[in-house]
């Protein structure tokens, strides 16, 4: 935020870190991104969700790390190579590394935008809104949900609907 006089105002501006899961285009705000890392070693969860690929060893703390396709009910990627990109997602306390297929870098984007209706309303999906540019459109995600997971497999994925994947289809 910024402030005017003290006051603290709406920036005009979002920061956004844009990436590619499954063809889509998505985007988190850059306050919920850590950083970006290279695939690790993990160890597996037994029992697991699908969307779960392991926990890794992050300065001695235990980061999940999840198919952010899969967490999206997505078709996952077919294999990872130590070159996929990794998201290093935080809110508070919660960190969670989310494997993307491409990270494509961080945009301004001007309030306006962020596109909020019917398809974001009632917190149905895991979506705040469409954000639309003159190059793409892109869904920004609730971290909090995103990194909402429950390691023992109780966790369904979060579904977004043949309506917003339609928004957010990465052109080929």
């Amino acid at each position: 935020m910024a402030t005017v006089n003290g006051a603290a105002t709406l920036d005009s501006q979002h920061r956004l870190l844009y990436m590619v899961a499954a063809g889509h285009r998505f985007c988190l705000r850059l306050g919920d991104v850590e950083r970006l890392l290279p695939l690790m070693q993990m160890q597996a969860v037994p029992d697991g969700p699908d969307y779960l690929l392991g926990v890794m060893n992050l300065g001695g703390e235990a980061v999940p790390v999840l198919d952010l396709a899969r967490r999206l009910n997505l078709p996952a990627t077919t294999g990872y190579a130590l070159d996929t990109p990794v998201v290093l997602a935080a809110i508070g306390a919660l960190r969670v590394a989310l494997v993307v297929d491409e990270v494509q870098g961080v945009r301004a984007v001007p309030r306006s935008a962020l596109r909020g209706d019917a398809l974001f309303r009632d917190g149905l999906p895991p979506v705040l809104s469409a954000v639309t540019t003159a190059e793409s459109t892109a869904l920004l995600l609730d971290a909090l949900r995103i990194l909402d997971i429950d390691l023992s497999g109780r966790t369904e994925p979060l579904a977004l609907g043949d309506e917003l994947l339609a928004l957010c289809k990465e052109a080929h």
